[in-house]
C-alpha cells in the first residue's frame, strides 16, 4: 500500500516537474520575446533621441537666428520710432508754421475784402461823381414834356407811371384854362387836371393822347447824400429839353416861396445848383441811374442869392401823386402849432447843450397840439423816436411820412423836465 503511494506521489511529482519544464520553456520564449522587443525599443529610442537631438540643435540655431533678427528688427523699431518722432516734430513744427501762415492769410484776406469793398465803395462814388450826362439825357429826355397853355409853354413836365399821368408844377397849370403837353418828338396831347396840392407845388395831368413813352422811374430821395451830382431837364425860354448838371447842396429844406398869388411855405425840399430857369418849373430833376430824385419848382432870386433852386423830392412827389390820382385831393399832415428853430441864446437860457429840436411859438386853439397836451414853449426833440433837428426837418419828415389822423409820440422839455405826449396828427386846414 505504501508503494502504491511512493508510486503515485512520484508520478505526480513528474507530471509536476514535465509541467513546470514546459512552462519554465514557455516563460523562457516570452522573456526573449521581450528582450528582443525591448532592444528594438531601445534602438528606436536612441533613434529618437539623437533624432530629437539633432532637431533640438537645430530648434536652438533657428532660436538663435531669430533672436538675432528680432535683435536687428528691434534696432531698426527703435531707428524707425525715432525718424517717426523726429518727423512728428517737424510735422508739429510744419503745422504751426502752416496755422501762423494761415492766420497772416486770413488777416491778409481780410485785409483783401476790405479793400475790394472799399474800392467798389470808391468806384461807386466816382460812378456816382462822374455823370454820363449824355447817357441820362439820351436814356430820359423822351419823357420829359412841355406844358403849354395852346400858344407858349409855360412850364415842364414828366411822365410817372404806365398810365401816363404827368406830373407837373401846380403853379404852372393853376390859371389855365387850356393845357397841351408837348412831347420831344413834336406830338402833342391835351391834358386835364386831376388832382392839385397848392402847398406841395404839385399837380397831376390826365392825356387824352397817351405816347409811346416809358415813364421815368422815381428814387428814394432820402437815400440822397449832399454833394451827389443831379442833372436837370426842362424846357426854359421856350428852349425844347435843355439839360443842366450840378450837385445836391442840401435836403430836407423848407422855404418861403414867392408865387403869383403871395408867398407860400414849402417844404420836402432838394436844393441844388444845376441852373434852372423859368419854363424849368415841373421838371425832372435826375441822378446818375436815370431816376427822379425830385421835381423843379423854383429858383431863389438873385437879389438873394445867385445859384440856389429847389425841387420837391421824390419821396413827397410819390406820396401827393398817388393821393392826387386816387381821390383828386392830398391832405396835408397838421399839428396845430407853430414852431421856430432854436437859437443858441434860446439853447442857453433853457439849459440846453445843443440847438438841436424845435420850440413851439404858439398851439392853436382846438388843433391837434393843443388836445395832445403840447404847450407854448415847450421844445420838441424827438417825433417818434427821431431827433428833430429843426423846423424844416420836422415838416419835411411829416410831409413824407406821415397822413391825418397817424399816432405820433412826441418828446418834449417843458420847464427842464422831459415828458413824452402821445399826439393824433390833423388836417391841414389850408
Amino acid at each position: 500500500m505504501a508503494g502504491k503511494i511512493s508510486i503515485a506521489v512520484s508520478l505526480l511529482l513528474a507530471i509536476l516537474l514535465g509541467a513546470l519544464g514546459v512552462y519554465s520553456y514557455t516563460l523562457n520564449q516570452d522573456i526573449n520575446a521581450l528582450s528582443q522587443r525591448l532592444a528594438s525599443a531601445n534602438d528606436e529610442f536612441a533613434a529618437f533621441r539623437q533624432q530629437s537631438t539633432a532637431r533640438s540643435d537645430s530648434l536652438e540655431k533657428e532660436r538663435d537666428a531669430a533672436t538675432a533678427r528680432i535683435g536687428t528688427l528691434q534696432e531698426e523699431i527703435n531707428g524707425t520710432q525715432g525718424r517717426v518722432s523726429a518727423l512728428i516734430g517737424e510735422i508739429d513744427d510744419t503745422q504751426t508754421e502752416l496755422n501762423d501762415l494761415e492766420g497772416e492769410l486770413g488777416g491778409t484776406l481780410i485785409r483783401l475784402d476790405t479793400l475790394d469793398k472799399g474800392f467798389e465803395q470808391v468806384a461807386a462814388r466816382v460812378s456816382e461823381s462822374v455823370v454820363s450826362a449824355d447817357g441820362v439825357y439820351q436814356g430820359v429826355s423822351q419823357a420829359v414834356v412841355r406844358i403849354s397853355d395852346g400858344d407858349r409853354v409855360i412850364g415842364s413836365g414828366f411822365l410817372i407811371d404806365a398810365q401816363y399821368h404827368v406830373a407837373t408844377a401846380f403853379h404852372v397849370i393853376e390859371r389855365l384854362p387850356r393845357i397841351d403837353v408837348i412831347f420831344p418828338d413834336g406830338s402833342f396831347s391835351s391834358a386835364t387836371v386831376i388832382g392839385s396840392s397848392k402847398h406841395s407845388d404839385i399837380a397831376i395831368l390826365d392825356l387824352k393822347k397817351p405816347p409811346a413813352v416809358k415813364p421815368l422811374a422815381l428814387a428814394d430821395s432820402a437815400a440822397l447824400r449832399i454833394g451827389e451830382p443831379v442833372l436837370a431837364i426842362g424846357d426854359p425860354f421856350d428852349l425844347m429839353g435843355t439839360l443842366t448838371a450840378g450837385i445836391i447842396s442840401q435836403t430836407d429844406r423848407a422855404a418861403e416861396i414867392q408865387y403869383s398869388d403871395g408867398i407860400r411855405s414849402v417844404a420836402n425840399l432838394i436844393q441844388f445848383d444845376a441852373a434852372v430857369n423859368f419854363g424849368n418849373s415841373g421838371g425832372p430833376l435826375f441822378n446818375s441811374k436815370e431816376e427822379v430824385v425830385g421835381m423843379v419848382i423854383a429858383r431863389v432870386s438873385p437879389l438873394e442869392g445867385d445859384g440856389v433852386y429847389y425841387a420837391v423830392s421824390s419821396n413827397k412827389l410819390r406820396r401827393v401823386a398817388a393821393s392826387l390820382i386816387d381821390r383828386g385831393s392830398y391832405d396835408y399832415p397838421w399839428l396845430g402849432i407853430s414852431i421856430a428853430d432854436i437859437t443858441p441864446q434860446i439853447a442857453q437860457s433853457r439849459g440846453l447843450d445843443s440847438v438841436n429840436g424845435v420850440l413851439v411859438r404858439q398851439v392853436a386853439a382846438g388843433d391837434p397840439a393843443i388836445a395832445a397836451g403840447v404847450k407854448a414853449d415847450d421844445i420838441i426833440v424827438t417825433f417818434d423816436g427821431i431827433m428833430v433837428r429843426n423846423v424844416a426837418k420836422l415838416i419835411s419828415y411829416l410831409g413824407e411820412n406821415k397822413s391825418p389822423g397817424n399816432l405820433v409820440t412826441l418828446k418834449i422839455i417843458r420847464n427842464s423836465l422831459e415828458m413824452e405826449l402821445s399826439l393824433e396828427i390833423g388836417k391841414s386846414p389850408l
